[in-house]
């Protein structure tokens, strides 16, 4: 039976590919979709799946299309990306383990700054790290005529150090982050009271019972890291200019070609997983430590029905209480300076109307003419220009209000749409229809967005120069596209995580204690699940806007920009319809290399600063609901409870003391 489950929930895995991949088919007429030829296609890609006799790819070879065998393609590269790609993450995991335990139980000042610099690793983009350690082995080169490792690969034989380094870098940090979180977490518990008293170590309960006991939590977290490294490894290929699985949608971006890869990258974390699944699954059930539910047998088919009238209110209620809290957060100083950078960007992007105007040739101090790109200061420009003559500083104001609110649209519309369909998910949908759900939300969250994203748009959103009036025209229509494409990919997985929260909520006593009293399920759902999804829902937003953030990022790198690009005519010199943000890194190789630093550090500095911004604000949001739910206490709360009224800690007395014959022992 337990085989049975799992082939099936692998065929609805593959199935949520295949239907992904045919996806394009849709926009091949421009925006006439043709829902006829999508199905058409859908069965085709089917056909030649099974038949591996047309297993074939298109290599595009002095402006002809030459057809190669897959399977050798495959056979090369394949086992050569995941070797990459599993090595970083093995890396990523043992050392944020035992930098985890290593450094657990530090000072309290210490553990902040800890967490101040994972928060800063976290923002910065992850191609950053790649630039950075190319640099690192040219400075090495130069200074000591010693070349530490290769960066490129040129046909020769291949490189695996540069590209695990490069890609392991911020899953690092990000397990890191995670495991100390979780363990912190963790050690607040009240077995951890119990296993003191009996004498046993800080190690040993670390070590034994902490990191035992975290583990479902991990696996779980896991996934969002696993997804941002699927998503990295596309750009690690492209950079250092090897051939991997991913890259081979590059040469060939057939529904078909790209259904075959993202079925050779889901295969093997899918089995992964599902081990990982059933064998923390059978500790689970084998232990002694799960508490049952008393009420675990309540019928919720008791409930009420649900009421349009009384839905509304009750949402109304909910997000006017929501904008009441954010008043009162104002008075905190970390949210205030985050939303204030945010909304000062916003405010000053939306008030200049200023045009971008190519600046030309400019004069120098010393009375020379210069051409783009030019340096900082150069005529009256502050921050110079990029490759095109386009000012960097007009760039960036402008282009502000267009990566932020985008960013913020597309987290804020994934989330509130999840939210909203968990609803229907958790009280109408049965157990066969969720477990469909998961399958393909299982299929979707092992595929890189920026791959979908790419093989969806490249052929849409990119003109050439002479096409500019045409995008400028079209650039309404593909930022709309855009926006559906990450919002729509996302939604499965986020619709997945959010009613598995709220299936566990309605285990909970207290909601099976609504439920015997006759409590209608908009009460249910609102009145008692919702305040304890609202933090995991602000951790999931901040989540949402920085991944939205690094899809952006790296298809800028791709030269698949928001609204529309116009190809350039050299690396690096594309250039953006509405100069967001993300478009100014596609340089970001050529300003290191060349060290013309102005073409990437003022974006950097701002692109960083956002992130930072958007973590201290979600932060503090949910700091916020979990003190109302009586999760979270203030340290000085905490302080205060540690003494009695005579002001002696209660640590220096003993909790039980037994007299016999008028003497204590």
């Amino acid at each position: 039976m337990k085989v049975a489950k799992f082939c099936i929930k692998y065929l609805f895995g593959v199935i949520g590919i295949i239907l992904i991949s045919c996806i394009s088919v849709i926009f091949s007429n421009g925006f006439k979709w043709n829902i006829p030829l999508y199905f058409q296609s859908v069965a085709h890609v089917i056909k030649q799946i099974i038949t591996p006799s047309e297993w074939v790819f298109q290599h595009r070879l002095n402006y002809q299309y030459l057809e190669k065998p897959l399977f050798s393609y495959i056979s090369d590269n394949y086992l050569y990306s995941m070797t990459i790609l599993f090595s970083a993450l093995a890396i990523a995991i043992i050392v944020g383990l035992v930098l985890a335990i290593s450094t657990f139980g530090l000072p309290r000042k210490v553990s902040r700054a800890i967490h101040t610099v994972l928060n800063s690793l976290e923002a910065l983009p992850d191609i950053l790290f790649i630039f950075l350690l190319q640099m690192f082995v040219v400075w090495f080169f130069k200074s000591f005529d010693l070349l530490l490792f290769r960066f490129v690969y040129l046909g020769e034989e291949k490189i695996y150090l540069s590209p695990i380094l490069s890609l392991c870098i911020l899953p690092t940090v990000l397990f890191y982050r995670t495991c100390l979180l979780l363990l912190e977490e963790e050690w607040r518990k009240d077995y951890i009271t119990l296993a003191k008293s009996k004498g046993l170590g800080n190690t040993t309960i670390l070590v034994k019972h902490c990191l035992s006991n975290i583990k479902r939590n991990l696996i779980i977290q896991s996934k969002p890291i696993l997804w941002l490294t699927l998503s990295s490894l596309l750009v690690i290929e492209y950079l250092h200019n090897f051939y991997g699985i991913v890259r081979l949608i590059f040469f060939d971006t057939r529904p078909f070609i790209m259904a075959v890869s993202l079925i050779l990258i889901f295969t093997p974390f899918y089995f992964i997983y599902s081990l990982l699944d059933w064998l923390v699954g059978e500790e689970t059930k084998t232990g002694t430590l799960s508490p049952p539910s008393m009420l675990k047998n309540a019928e919720v088919l008791h409930l009420q029905k649900f009421s349009l009238k009384g839905l509304m209110e009750r949402l109304i209620s909910v997000w006017s209480a929501l904008v009441k809290q954010l008043l009162l957060l104002l008075k905190r100083p970390k949210f205030l300076v985050g939303l204030g950078y945010i909304i000062f960007l916003l405010g000053i992007s939306i008030l200049y109307n200023t045009p971008v105007e190519n600046a030309g040739l400019v004069e120098d101090p010393k009375g020379n003419i210069q051409a783009p790109p030019h340096s900082w200061g150069e005529g009256k420009l502050i921050f110079g220009s990029n490759l095109n003559g386009y000012p960097v500083l007009q760039m960036l104001i402008v282009g502000a209000k267009y990566t932020i609110l985008f960013t913020l649209l597309v987290a804020l519309a994934r989330v509130v749409i999840g939210y909203i369909l968990s609803i229907p998910y958790t009280f109408w949908l049965g157990a066969r229809s969720k477990k469909v759900i998961n399958g393909l939300a299982d299929g979707m969250q092992f595929l890189p967005m920026t791959l979908i994203a790419y093989v969806l748009l490249v052929d849409i959103v990119i003109f050439e120069e002479h096409q500019k009036q045409l995008a400028e025209s079209l650039m309404v229509s593909n930022i709309v596209l855009e926006l559906i494409i990450l919002i729509v990919f996302a939604l499965p997985v986020l619709l997945n995580v959010i009613g598995q929260e709220s299936d566990e909520i309605l285990k909970k006593e207290y909601t099976q204690a609504a439920m015997l009293l006759g409590a209608s399920k908009v009460s249910i759902f609102f009145k008692h699940m919702t305040p304890h999804l609202v933090p995991r829902l602000f951790l999931l937003l901040g989540q949402q806007m920085i991944q939205v953030l690094q899809v952006l990022l790296h298809l800028g790198v791709l030269s698949i920009f928001l609204g529309g690009t116009i190809r350039g005519n050299r690396e690096g010199a594309s250039q953006s319809l509405i100069y967001e943000w993300t478009s100014l890194f596609e340089t970001m190789r050529i300003g290191i290399m060349t060290e013309r630093y102005w073409l990437i550090i003022p974006v950097l500095v701002l692109y960083v600063l956002l992130i930072l911004s958007i973590q201290a604000v979600v932060k503090s949001l949910i700091e916020n609901q979990q003190r109302k739910i009586g999760i979270h206490l203030k340290p000085k709360v905490k302080k205060s409870m540690e003494f009695n009224e005579e002001g002696k800690s209660h640590k220096d007395k003993e909790m039980f003391s037994f007299v016999k014959e008028g003497k204590y022992i």
